[in-house]
């Protein structure tokens, strides 16, 4: 559909609605049923006791004029109902006339529910429609048709007031719109369902539908020249909307059944509930009993309901689980419809009632107690966190196992209780866990093998799943009772999640484990966390040490030093001590850099180990050969740990060394760094190393293993040292 001819369109549906809101806007429906005794016509029966009791108007009163105008009705006609007028002249039995002025104001429930509401509709049905158009046209499918739907239904929902002026175009609208409304809502449902690839024998042509259409649309147009087939047609167009609506609903249970599509369910819940009013309170009461529970327009109001809800259902954020909404509203229907059956029966059979007043009451106590099922499990949920489930509160059996196993100390505590709680919730004999390497894959059985994490498979009569994995062993938990077990789709899910869970657990209890096992056992003093964790908290307090010298000694120094220069005292002894302040000042502010590089953090790694190399070349014999690559680092602890390591080569070169050159490189590896240091010293003897602590080394040493890092040093006397350093993020 073009711009051109959506603007066609949106201004077709425009003009009928304003033609036939026209109608009531020049006078409310009074409904006055009038017959001729001789030559009055005199008041029969109202539509609308009420508003004649307000004005003393009262059965058998004659009707003098109607506008201002006698009456005027054919000359064969007996019977005459007065549906509008702007005013009305009556005469009483006692002969007192009486002008009466007819508005809204007399009717005010009228105005609301045939001419406001009306109007408001049909303005959100083209807010809807020219939104759909402009901003939703690439992801609504069949969005011409959809909008045909929606513009339908807001028409006819205008057409319902103006029928009771039985005008030959609303009565025409009114009849065939709500048949036209669902034919073209199915139609968007079909086209749909080919989106979808779903193809089922029960699936029709559209084409098909609109027969039936036609066939009201002519019935419907035959009824100005053969009267008495109008009950026919009114029964005919109710059998059709009620076939029409169990038509769509039997096609998408019955596709969904078979595919299992989320989006089916979508479409059965959008399509089915707004309906339901409309099937239950109009249709099966008129068909049955040749009465209403509710009248059509306030049926009518609840296919709002369904643009919207499609609409919601086509963005992303509004998506919920419709899977578990329809499980809740089936289970609550049938404890629902059961309770409400036996009542009612028994108030039939017991208190004598009429079968339309059995069937309100039915009614009533079903929305009651369907609807007190939902205050339940809200109250449920705020006081013991306990939620909708069809067979036992799974929800609240996940949240307090996950609560009881928080607490659990070792792995093995873990299962156990994992184990305990399944068995009792499922009612099951057995559940075990078992543990299987996955190193040796010929022994293990092929199934065990392809289970994912968190999968759940049915094998021989009992479940099996993937409780945790690791790169050694598969925890697998076994669920069987005696004589077989299925477990139904609610108590999988809640078995899949609780293994989510406890999986994360385990990795987390075995974490703890493993901390405290280094704690207790390691053999090389203390564990590489522990030393990690050691110097970091050293660099911190070096950090704050350089900073309070910086901000205290420091700067009472220099306030020194410029009063020495103020004095201009020419003295040789105030001479010697200012130049000792500035050399002190000079070697302060060294020991500050040396505690915390300024220029780290500001200008980053090169830049610092750009000037901790001038400032050793200044005090050393021997010349630095530097080769420092742009490494680029997640983890701002690896700078200082690469800046802290050098400098510690350094200082051991300019100590120890006696070398002429020294050679450092710094390159990138594969997630994190390589350095590598020679020099052409006085080497040393590696087996002295480890009981003098000599050089330094082993504090170059234990920093590298506290980040998991590797240290090969090859060195012999007279042969200079080689360092090579490794470390991954």
């Amino acid at each position: 559909m073009s711009k051109k001819v959506f603007l066609v369109v949106l201004f077709g549906y425009t003009t009928l609605f304003i033609y036939l809101i026209s109608f009531l806007l020049r006078t409310p429906f009074i409904g006055i049923e009038i017959v001729q005794v001789q030559q009055d016509w005199k008041i029969q029966d109202f539509a609308h006791p009420e508003w004649a009791e307000n004005y003393n108007i009262e059965r058998g009163d004659i009707i003098l004029e109607i506008n201002h105008q006698p009456i005027k009705i054919a000359d064969d006609a007996t019977q005459y109902v007065i549906k509008g007028a702007s005013s009305i002249l009556t005469q009483s039995t006692q002969g007192d006339s009486k002008l009466i002025k007819i508005s809204y104001r007399d009717f005010p429930i009228q105005s609301f529910y045939w001419v406001l509401l009306p109007i408001v509709y049909f303005i959100m049905s083209l807010i809807i429609c020219i939104y759909l158009k402009l901003y939703r046209k690439e992801s609504f499918q069949s969005i011409n048709i959809f909008v045909l739907f929606i513009l339908t239904v807001a028409l006819t929902y205008g057409a319902i007031g103006p029928s009771g002026y039985l005008g030959n175009i609303s009565v025409f609208i009114m009849s065939n719109g709500a048949i036209a409304s669902i034919i073209l809502l199915l139609h968007f449902l079909i086209n749909y369902l080919q989106l979808l690839d779903v193809n089922h024998r029960l699936i029709i042509k559209p084409t098909y539908l609109y027969g039936i259409l036609i066939i009201s649309c002519l019935l419907t147009l035959s009824e100005k020249i053969i009267p008495t087939i109008y009950e026919w047609n009114t029964i005919f167009i109710l059998l059709g909307i009620a076939f029409l609506i169990f038509y769509a609903f039997l096609m998408l249970l019955i596709v969904y059944l078979k595919y299992r599509k989320q989006q089916l369910l979508v479409l059965l819940f959008c399509l089915v509930g707004p309906f339901l009013p409309m099937l239950l309170l109009y249709l099966l009461p008129m068909l049955l009993f040749q009465q209403h529970v509710l009248a059509m327009a306030y049926c009518t109001l609840f296919l709002l309901l369904i643009p919207i809800l499609l609409m919601l259902t086509q963005l992303p954020d509004y998506l919920f689980d419709v899977d578990y909404e329809i499980s809740k509203i089936r289970y609550y229907s049938m404890l629902s419809l059961v309770a409400s059956s036996i009542v009612v029966i028994g108030l039939y059979f017991i208190l004598d009632i009429k079968r339309l007043d059995a069937f309100k009451s039915f009614l009533f106590l079903f929305i009651v107690i369907f609807g007190l099922f939902y205050v339940k499990e809200r109250i449920d949920y705020a006081s013991r966190k306990v939620l909708y489930s069809p067979k036992g509160d799974y929800v609240h059996f996940v949240y307090k196992t996950i609560e009881q196993i928080t607490h659990m100390p070792s792995v093995d505590k873990l299962l156990k209780h994992f184990s305990e709680a399944l068995a009792q919730q499922l009612s099951v004999s057995h559940v075990e866990v078992h543990t299987y390497s996955t190193a040796n894959r010929v022994a293990n059985p092929k199934i065990i093998e392809n289970l994912a994490l968190g999968t759940v498979k049915r094998v021989d009569g009992r479940y099996i799943g993937c409780l945790h994995e690791t790169l050694d062993k598969k925890y697998i938990v076994t669920i069987a009772n005696e004589g077989g077990l299925y477990l139904k789709k609610e108590e999988l899910l809640c078995l899949e999640l609780l293994i989510m869970y406890v999986s994360n657990f385990i990795d987390n209890t075995q974490f703890v484990e493993g901390l405290i096992e280094q704690l207790d056992t390691s053999q090389q003093g203390n564990p590489a966390w522990l030393k990690k964790y050691i110097w970091l908290q050293l660099e911190n307090e070096k950090s704050q040490l350089a900073q309070e010298l910086h901000d205290t000694i420091l700067q009472q120094q220099l306030y020194l030093i410029r009063e020495l220069d103020v004095a201009q005292i020419d003295k040789q002894l105030i001479k010697r001590q200012r130049e000792y302040l500035i050399q002190l000042n000079v070697d302060l502010r060294h020991y500050c850099e040396q505690l915390k590089p300024p220029l780290l953090e500001k200008q980053g790694l090169r830049v610092a180990l750009n000037k901790l190399f001038a400032e050793i070349e200044r005090q050393a014999n021997f010349t630095i050969i530097h080769a420092i690559e742009n490494v680029v680092l997640d983890s701002p602890e690896l700078p200082l740990l690469i800046y802290r390591t050098i400098q510690e080569m350094l200082n051991n070169a300019l100590k120890h060394s006696q070398a002429t050159y020294v050679k450092i490189t710094l390159t990138a590896s594969t997630q994190g760094f390589e350095l590598v240091y020679f020099d052409n010293g006085v080497g040393c003897d590696l087996s002295e190393i480890d009981g003098k602590n000599s050089m330094g080394l082993q504090g170059m040493k234990e920093r590298v293993y506290a980040y998991n890092g590797s240290f090969e040093l090859t060195s012999a006397l007279d042969e200079g040292m080689h360092i090579v350093i490794k470390v991954k993020e």
